[in-house]
Order: structure tokens, then C-alpha cells, then sequence
């Protein structure tokens, strides 16, 4: 199918039709912006919402770069001033075609963030961010330890999947009912510890919260998301 023909001719049945004032309209560059298109009134063109829609879907068909993915999926976000309709449909197949597109064209030199990292100052900035956004959510300090252990300190070769294991052989995790603090200690060692203070992490349960209108008692994650102020018997 030749999808250029068709947005062509599409463009060019709106540039002879053009759209009246009391419709509502939304501007759409012909020639887009990531491929040098500027905006100029040559270049702008009233559509419908769905003539816009579509247009950028045609785009992205015939061209498949990642700017013209992320274009139709933009589309799907709207303003308090605009008046779009989309289908739960419409979202996942451009939801999965800007994530099959980054994924064929931002890997290795083509990542923008490839070989470069971090300032300190934006690290602290970002763990902050994590931390407020963990306390807000009442997210368990295993979980968040789990997290770590499985993206932070992820092995990056088997080499060091290898030393890994060999370093973890025979320790396990306990945790500080007092301060939430995880630590891995060799197993013949872990009598040294008081057990009324260092516990197994699965073995202490979530924070318990009860719901001031339907009675549920739940961890406080649930509670805060789905009861008390959210509470459908309210």
C-alpha cells in the first residue's frame, strides 16, 4: 500500500476543501519539523482531529523513523483546549509501534545517552525524586532492596553474574524491624545477630491499615489507593 499517495491526497483534498472557522480544526505541519519542515503557512494546514490522526499514522507507515512514531503517539495526549477521541485499540497499536521503533533505532551509538553519564549533582537529584516518590506510595524496603538488586546492580556479563553468586554463597538477607536496614550475612553467623530485631524480610509483613468507610483492613499501599478517600462505599 502506498501510504505517501494516500496522506498526499489527503492533504490535498483539505488544501482545496478548506476547513470553515466554526469546525474544530488543529494545525498540522505538511512537511514535518523532524524532517525539516519549518512554520511557515506554506508548510501549515487545518485538519480535523481524525484527518490529523490519520495523517501522522500515514507518516509513520511510510517512513518508520522513531520522530514519526513518537508524533502518532502524541497524538493521543491531549489539552484542555483540544477535542480528540481515540479508542483503547488506537493507543495500543501506537503505543507498540513507537516501542518497536525506539527499540530497532536508539540501541548502542544510536542512544543519545550512549557513553555518557550522570552528574552527581542529577543523581542526588533523581534518588531524592525516588525516595519522595517511594514515601508517597508506602512502597515496603524489601521491595525497593529487591528493586536495586535486580536493576541497579544488575550483572552486566556472565563473568560477573558468576562472581556475583560465588560472593552471595551461603549468606541470606535479614532486616531491621527498627530501622529497615537489609544486610546479607553468612548463615553460621546470623545467631550473632538478635533475632527479635533482625528478621527474615519476607516474614515481615506490610504496614496494616483499616478503611474509615468500608471496614477492609489491607497494607497501606491498598489502603491508600483504593479506600479512605477513594472508598466507593464514601
Amino acid at each position: 500500500m502506498n501510504y505517501l499517495s494516500i496522506y498526499n491526497s489527503l492533504i490535498a483534498k483539505r488544501k482545496t476543501n478548506i476547513l470553515s472557522d466554526d469546525i474544530y480544526g488543529e494545525l498540522h505541519h505538511i512537511i514535518p519539523r523532524c524532517q525539516g519542515g519549518d512554520d511557515s503557512p506554506e508548510n501549515l494546514i487545518r485538519l480535523t482531529a481524525k484527518e490529523h490522526y490519520v495523517a501522522h499514522h500515514l507518516l509513520y507507515k511510510h517512513y518508520r523513523t522513531s520522530s514519526l512514531a513518537h508524533a502518532w503517539f502524541s497524538m493521543l495526549r491531549c489539552s484542555s483546549n483540544q477535542k480528540r477521541f481515540f479508542t483503547a485499540k488506537q493507543h495500543e497499536i501506537s503505543k507498540k509501534a513507537l516501542i518497536k521503533t525506539l527499540k530497532a533505532t536508539m540501541k548502542g551509538e544510536n542512544n543519545p545517552f550512549y557513553g555518557k553519564t550522570h552528574s552527581e549533582e542529577t543523581k542526588k537529584i533523581l534518588s531524592e525524586k525516588m525516595k519522595k516518590w517511594y514515601e508517597e506510595h508506602d512502597v515496603p524496603q524489601e521491595r525497593i532492596a529487591n528493586w536495586i538488586d535486580k536493576v541497579a546492580k544488575k550483572p552486566a556479563s556472565d563473568k560477573q553474574k558468576t562472581a556475583v553468586s560465588a560472593s552471595n554463597k551461603g549468606k541470606i538477607t535479614i532486616k531491621n524491624i527498627n530501622t529497615g536496614e537489609c544486610i546479607k550475612v553468612d548463615k553460621s553467623k546470623k545467631k550473632l545477630y538478635d533475632e527479635t530485631v533482625w528478621k527474615n524480610p519476607a516474614a515481615i509483613s506490610q504496614k496494616q491499615g483499616t478503611c474509615i468507610h468500608c471496614g477492609v483492613t489491607s497494607n497501606m499501599g491498598n489502603i491508600k489507593r483504593w479506600h479512605n478517600d477513594n472508598c466507593k462505599k464514601k
